[in-house]
């Protein structure tokens, strides 16, 4: 029964994946305020590709209690342009116990290339990275049954989009509303859509009807920016 449940939570969880590393992506562009000794303290326990410090320690900054997380960011071949998840066995680990990864597609369909983490600016890079980090903060308080559960949880379509949904609404609670707008704008630009499900519809469909938010839209940001005093919008 163990040998089952872990199987599957193999496929369900962690999807269509595979260890082929891609060419990693050219990005040069660092911010002239970026001030690397500002954010040493968010690299414990932390790997990361150089050429994106930036905007992996600047997401960091805005989940403190993940000081002590172990995450992995790497580059890999990938469908989607970014997942994260607990590491395989890490799963059935104590919570204090546990190590992430956050992987970036490098390569993928002609029809999705276009919102590929190299092609972000860099503020939505930010901002997507951030989503995937809020992914961890609700990972981490998960008992290992409950991840499990998550696992099988994730292939009704209707509990993915809540799941994703309350993700940018935690990623806005934690401070990265601004960033997670230029991700969402950008995204449906570059795909003509109004409404993005996530790598499934826009891999099957092209160009997306409209649908129910799963990952919100950018009036919804601003919605959810307006009511937390954080931003101070009037």
């Amino acid at each position: 029964m163990a040998k089952n449940l872990k199987l599957w939570f193999l496929i369900l969880f962690i999807g269509q994946y595979n260890l082929t590393y891609g060419q990693k992506p050219k990005i040069e562009f660092v911010p002239e305020d970026f001030a690397s000794a500002d954010y040493e303290q968010y690299t414990s326990k932390k790997k990361f590709p150089e050429e994106i410090r930036p905007q992996v320690l600047t997401a960091l900054s805005y989940y403190p209690q993940l000081r002590d997380t172990r995450i992995t960011f790497r580059f890999r071949k990938r469908k989607t342009p970014l997942t994260s998840r607990p590491r395989i066995l890490h799963v059935f680990l104590p919570k204090k116990w546990r190590a992430y990864v956050i992987t970036i597609s490098t390569e993928t369909t002609e029809s999705f290339t276009p919102i590929l983490f190299s092609k972000l600016p860099y503020d939505a890079q930010i901002g997507v990275l951030g989503h995937e980090i809020a992914h961890i903060v609700d990972y981490r308080d998960q008992t290992s049954f409950q991840l499990i559960s998550l696992g099988f949880k994730l292939g009704n379509p209707s509990f993915t989009d809540e799941f994703e949904f309350k993700t940018d609404e935690r990623a806005i609670s934690f401070g990265l509303g601004f960033q997670l707008l230029h991700w969402s704008s950008f995204v449906r630009k570059s795909l003509g859509i109004v409404e993005w499900k996530g790598a499934s519809q826009a891999l099957e469909t092209g160009n997306a009807p409209k649908v129910s938010q799963r990952y919100m839209n950018p009036e919804t940001i601003k919605d959810y920016m307006a009511k937390n005093p954080i931003y101070n919008i009037k």
